[in-house]
């Protein structure tokens, strides 16, 4: 099953965090009136994105967001007498692929009817989302406008095969607008093609236990028959891959694999009870046209702004409190310094050592020197000057 959403926004950036944690469950996510600059870089956890802005001109700009799971590529990027469009490809596992686009057509601009018989000469299998402007009377709309009947052309024209996948299809209360632009969400049932994983993996090499790695590698080693010479290219690459293989062996048993770092901060629950209490407002305000109601979802917008504000503040002094914190006063840095110290006693060092107007003869008196020194100059503790704390 693939579950998609579409929302009209104004501005993702502004309102990128209660994007994320209202539809974060979903595979594709489609923005129109993005708001963006195409210099400017932008991103969604967990999703890759594809986005055509509006160029010269403010407003406008259509985006997908794909989770990364998912096996994909962008088809159509383009904007055509004003109707800026974005299509990509998923791969599914009922179908060969179909097509995921977002089309959004400016109110003074007509429908550009190539555009959809170029996305369903690629693959007829085609889901189109977006914001054509378009009123049609049968609809529910008052009137049907000129982008009505050509959407209307459209429907009677074209194939729908994919209709009769679609379930769970809801409407949602709007993010930061009350211009009738309701999020909408369904479900395709027709699963998609899982990416596959990358060869490339990323090891912690700092939690690696070296003495397994060695005894596993001797392990691997004595298997190799001695008696065999190398005297042609192909006994040299038999010996090459016996090698490789039995390091990847000893590596994948004594080396972790890294935890991949949060790309985002958790939101508080203060900022989800909000999103929470701004949307049952206007459900009732909406429905009884109570000024109470009304009051208390304005009221309600201005607290979530600034919940955010104070979130991304404290997210923002916790990290200066870690990258300022003093590393070196650690345990292990201690262990590490005995460990030297341990192994400098019983080892020859043949030149002099002098520090603090003393020098040393012996080798423990040298040791001792050295441990000195760490922990005088290196270890020291020094005034607290720091103007970020936990």
């Amino acid at each position: 099953m693939i579950s998609i959403c579409h929302i009209n926004i104004n501005s993702i950036t502004k309102n990128k965090v209660e994007l994320l944690a209202r539809f974060y469950k979903y595979d594709v996510i489609s923005v129109n009136e993005t708001n963006q600059k195409s210099e400017r870089p932008f991103s969604l956890l967990d999703y890759n994105i594809f986005r055509n802005d509006r160029v010269k001109k403010a407003g406008g700009g259509v985006l997908l967001a794909v989770k990364e799971h998912i096996k994909c590529r962008e088809i159509i990027n383009k904007t055509t007498h004003k109707n800026e469009i974005i299509a990509v490809q998923i791969e599914t596992l009922l179908y060969k692929s179909i097509l995921i686009s977002s089309i959004n057509v400016a109110p003074t601009a007509k429908i550009e009817m190539k555009i959809f018989q170029e996305l369903y000469n690629i693959n007829s299998n085609c889901i189109i989302v977006g914001d054509l402007n378009a009123t049609i009377s049968e609809m529910g709309s008052t009137k049907t406008n000129a982008r009505g009947k050509q959407l209307q052309e459209l429907l009677n024209e074209g194939s729908q095969p994919l209709l009769s996948f679609i379930t769970n299809v809801e409407t949602h209360p709007t993010i930061d607008s009350i211009n009738g632009h309701k999020p909408l969400t369904f479900d395709i049932q027709i699963g998609a093609e899982p990416k596959p994983t990358s060869p490339r993996l990323s090891l912690n090499f700092k939690e690696a236990k070296w003495t397994k790695f060695r005894s596993k590698l001797d392990q691997q080693l004595i298997l190799w028959n001695n008696d065999l010479s190398l005297n042609s290219p192909l006994d040299i690459e038999d010996y090459s891959m016996f090698i490789t293989d039995s390091i990847m062996l000893a590596t994948k048993e004594a080396v972790p694999t890294s935890t991949p770092t949060s790309k985002s901060y958790a939101l508080s629950e203060a900022f989800k009870s909000l999103i929470t209490l701004k949307h049952h407002a206007y459900r009732r305000w909406k429905r009884a046209g109570d000024n109470i109601d009304k009051c208390q979802y304005y009221n309600s917008k201005i607290l979530l702004t600034n919940s955010l504000r104070n979130d991304r503040r404290d997210n923002l002094s916790k990290l200066m409190s870690s990258l300022c914190h003093k590393k070196m006063y650690s345990d292990k840095v201690l262990l590490i310094v005995r460990k030297f110290h341990s192994k400098r006693v019983k080892q020859t060092f043949t030149s002099s050592m002098t520090y603090n107007n003393t020098t040393t003869t012996s080798n423990k008196e040298k040791a001792d020197l050295f441990a000195d020194y760490f922990e005088n100059d290196v270890y020291s503790y020094t005034d607290d000057t720091l103007p970020f704390h936990d």
